[in-house]
């Protein structure tokens, strides 16, 4: 889609911090320093997702999760997804968020961070990532 976000991302029109990437699926670090999963295929939401691409995603949320739980050495995760706008989502190309979470809630303030806290964060959950298998 011409004015995609993630599909400007994907095809490295705009600058990207890069954890893991296939064939279907990318997962790179948003703005606001969580990772995101998204199919490369652009799919606006969850009612025009194959079970192929699912199952493709499915498998990538699940390795991505356990590299941010080891890689940031946080307490748990938070998964979110959303579709349509009274759900919240804003870009219509599904994507997953996971989100790092601690105990200390003054650690979960989501805000816009800077290029080298992002970079920082995809080296840390990288590393993780690529010494799991799954």
């Amino acid at each position: 889609m011409e004015n995609c976000v993630f599909c400007k991302i994907i095809n490295r029109q705009l600058p990207v911090y890069i954890i893991s990437e296939n064939e279907n699926v990318i997962v790179f670090v948003s703005r606001h320093n969580d990772p995101l999963v998204v199919p490369k295929k652009h799919i606006k939401d969850i009612y025009e997702l194959d079970n192929e691409t699912g199952d493709e995603i499915m498998k990538e949320i699940i390795k991505t999760a356990k590299s941010v739980k080891n890689g940031l050495s946080c307490d748990g995760v938070y998964i979110t997804q959303a579709n349509e706008p009274a759900a919240g989502q804003d870009v219509f190309h599904i994507h997953f968020h996971i989100y790092p979470r601690w105990q200390d809630q003054s650690k979960n303030q989501a805000k816009i961070v800077s290029d080298d806290e992002r970079q920082q964060t995809m080296e840390k959950v990288k590393k993780s990532y690529e010494t799991l298998s799954i």
